[in-house]
C-alpha cells in the first residue's frame, strides 16, 4: 500500500530519485557499505525535505528525528559501528540510513561549514562517477579539498560507537576574565559551540576548534568582556545540533 501523507510520498520519491546517484552513478559497494548509497541518500532526503516544505512544522524540523533515532539506537552495548557489515547488523535502519544522514549533517554544521562541505561533496561525486569507490576514496576526498585531517572524525564515526558528552564544569572570574571550565567526558570529540550570556542581557557565540582537545578531556576558555560585564551564564550547543548523551551538563549555572 502506497503512502497516504503527502510528506511520505515526497520522501519515497526523493529517495529512488538519490538512488539514481548513489549507487547507480557513483558506484559504491551497497553490500558491503550501504551507509554509502542509503545514508547519503537519507542525508539528500533530510535537505530536499527541509526545502520543499520550508515553512511548515514538518519542514523545519524533520531534520530532528535523526537525533531521536540516535536516543533509540545508540544504545551502550546494543549499538554497532557503522561499518558493520548489513548481513551482521541488528539494526540496519540506524547503521545504513539514519546514522550516516547524522554524521553527515554534523560534519557540514559543526566541522567543516556549508561551503566547503558541498564543495567537497560536489567533488566525491565528480571524481567517482561510473567508478566504484571504497569508504577511503571517499574520507580522502573530502580531506583533500576541505583541507582538514578528519581522521578523528571518520574514527569516531563510522569505525567506533563512540558517544558524546561535553560538559561546562564551572565558572570562575579574575578582574576582567572569566574562566570556563570544559571537560568531554565521553570517547568522540567534536568542536564545542559556547554560548557566553552576561549580566547586561547581551549574549554572544564562540566556536572552539577540535584542537582544544588535542592535550586531554579538560580545556580552560578564557573569555574577556569590555565594559565589566559579568559572565551570568554558559550553554554548551545551544542550538542542540550534537548527539550529546547529557544535556543536563551543558549549561552553567545548572
Amino acid at each position: 500500500m502506497p503512502p497516504q501523507k503527502r510528506e511520505d510520498q515526497y520522501w519515497v520519491l526523493t529517495h529512488e530519485f538519490g538512488h539514481e546517484w548513489f549507487p547507480m552513478m557513483v558506484g559504491s559497494d551497497e553490500r558491503r557499505y550501504p551507509w554509502m548509497d542509503e545514508g547519503f541518500n537519507s542525508f539528500i532526503d533530510y535537505g530536499s525535505a527541509e526545502g520543499y516544505f520550508k515553512g511548515t512544522v514538518y519542514g523545519d524540523t524533520v531534520r530532528r528525528e535523526l537525533l531521536t533515532a540516535y536516543r533509540v539506537s545508540a544504545v551502550p552495548g546494543n549499538e554497532q559501528p557503522l561499518i558493520t557489515k548489513p548481513v551482521e547488523s541488528g539494526d540496519l535502519a540506524w547503521t545504513a540510513y539514519q546514522k550516516p544522514a547524522l554524521m553527515l549533517t554534523v560534519l557540514r554544521d559543526a566541522v567543516l561549514g556549508k561551503e566547503t562541505f558541498e564543495r567537497a561533496l560536489r567533488e566525491y561525486v565528480r571524481r567517482w562517477t561510473f567508478g566504484h569507490p571504497q569508504p577511503a576514496d571517499f574520507f580522502r576526498t573530502i580531506e583533500n579539498v576541505s583541507g582538514r585531517d578528519l581522521d578523528w572524525f571518520w574514527r569516531a564515526w563510522v569505525y567506533t560507537t563512540a558517544r558524546l558528552d561535553q560538559a561546562v564544569d564551572s565558572v570562575t572570574a579574575a578582574g576582567d576574565t572569566a574562566f570556563v571550565f570544559l571537560s568531554n567526558r565521553g570517547h568522540m570529540v567534536l568542536p564545542v559551540t559556547l554560548e557566553l550570556r552576561y549580566t547586561d542581557g547581551s549574549s554572544e557565540i564562540r566556536e572552539l576548534p577540535i584542537e582544544m582537545w588535542n592535550l586531554g578531556s579538560r580545556f580552560t576558555a578564557r573569555v574577556r568582556r569590555a565594559g565589566g560585564q559579568s559572565v551570568a551564564g554558559v550553554v554548551v550547543d545551544p542550538k542542540g545540533i550534537y548527539p550529546d548523551i547529557d544535556r543536563a551538563n551543558n549549561r552553567w549555572p545548572r
